[in-house]
């Protein structure tokens, strides 16, 4: 059954009157506003596991939103929500060490077709439709940032752990604990934005979101340290491997595979920081009344930049390493030991890593909005990771 073709126009600032088609098409065009229509299902999706149950904050706007436009409740096809949000999504890719790679939509597969009714939400001059938009856009922009960084930091993960055999052996174990308490409790608070818009007092995501922030504190004062090795370095006729490595790990027994696994932690640690300060930002909004999207992403630009800064530093210093003249004599004579011969190659194999560019979600348009699906099922929307365009 063909589903019927209205895209509803979903305010982000208050409006005096219903807006006419002129008046959407032009808060559209100046992101003051998001659009949702109903599409058939496309050919391949993935579920992602994130479920905005129907009687949650975010479902109910959806609902709320698209009340007119709907006929009576049906599984068929999707619910595509435009947002426009992309720009924040472009600015965390770096900051998870990510790649463009697959990222936008192939071109015009979002465009309103011309014969598709536009329609305001239902009662757009009423307060309730006012605090829909924003909160459908903030919440949309938290589930599609997680999602995106997720995908990425995973994929990037694979592939450093390809490169290096055995490189989860020697992982500390409270550091390994942060790591994944942090990023078990990002997955939890995306779905407390969807249910309830806000994060509950008695979540424990604070103090997890705390440690991680002491430890990428702790990697990045590493970074600063090594990053001062490598320059000291640069340009020297030769380098005696074993006192590089002592100073790089700080230990004499299996340097090369403790520097791997500190890489590893340094990448995993700044990807997921990234992906909390866009959880915490928005969380935090929904405090201000205003819930301005500007301001959000004004916030989530500057420390993203800083985080995306920090991944970009951490590959330049395995590409400094990586062209060092290291050898194992200190005699004016080239020797390169079993030791030197495992620093050269882990230098190599991790700036491979480091540099590969991992495919993306294809969640944006080419005019950087971002893009979003859901499944209409019993228990509420359920939102689907598209795997191509």
């Amino acid at each position: 059954m063909e589903l019927e073709e209205n895209a509803v126009v979903v305010p982000l600032v208050p409006l005096e009157a219903e807006p006419s088609t002129e008046m959407m098409l032009r808060m559209l065009l100046n992101r003051e506003a998001l659009v949702i229509s109903r599409i058939a299902s496309p050919a391949k999706g993935t579920p992602t596991g994130m479920v905005a149950q129907t009687s949650g904050a975010f479902a109910k706007a959806i609902s709320q939103s698209f009340g007119q436009a709907s006929r009576a409740a049906s599984t068929e096809g999707l619910y595509r929500v435009i947002l426009p949000t992309g720009s924040v999504a472009r600015d965390l890719v770096p900051a998870v060490g990510g790649g463009f790679r697959g990222i936008a939509r192939a071109s015009g597969s979002t465009k309103i077709a011309a014969h598709v009714r536009l329609i305001p939400a239902t009662a757009a001059g009423t307060g309730a439709a006012v605090a829909a938009g924003p909160l459908i856009a903030t919440v949309g922009l938290a589930v599609a940032g997680e999602m995106l960084a997720q995908h990425q930091m995973h994929k990037k993960l694979d592939a450093i752990k390809n490169a290096v055999a055995g490189i989860q052996i020697r992982m500390d174990e409270q550091e390994r604990s942060i790591l994944t308490t942090a990023e078990q409790q990002a997955r939890k608070v995306a779905g407390y934005l969807l249910d309830q818009a806000q994060i509950p007092s008695i979540s424990s995501a604070a103090h997890a979101f705390g440690d991680l922030d002491t430890l990428t504190n702790t990697y990045i004062n590493r970074l600063d340290r090594w990053l001062d090795i490598a320059d000291k370095h640069q340009g020297s006729d030769r380098v005696y491997a074993p006192d590089l490595m002592k100073a790089l790990v700080d230990k004499r027994d299996n340097q090369a595979r403790e520097f791997e696994q500190m890489v590893a932690q340094t990448y995993q640690a700044l990807a997921l920081r990234a992906r909390v300060v866009v959880l915490e930002k928005i969380a935090a909004e929904f405090s201000n009344g205003d819930r301005s999207l500007p301001h959000v992403e004004n916030v989530l630009r500057g420390e993203l930049s800083a985080l995306a800064d920090r991944q970009s530093q951490l590959v330049g210093l395995l590409d400094d390493l990586n062209v060092l003249q290291i050898d194992s004599s200190k005699a004016p004579i080239a020797f390169a030991g079993k030791g030197t011969i495992g620093a050269r190659t882990s230098f190599g194999r991790l700036a491979r890593a480091l540099h590969a560019t991992p495919d993306s979600l294809p969640l944006l348009t080419e005019s950087d909005q971002t893009v979003l699906e859901l499944a209409p099922m019993a228990e509420g929307l359920a939102f689907v990771a598209p795997t191509e365009t």
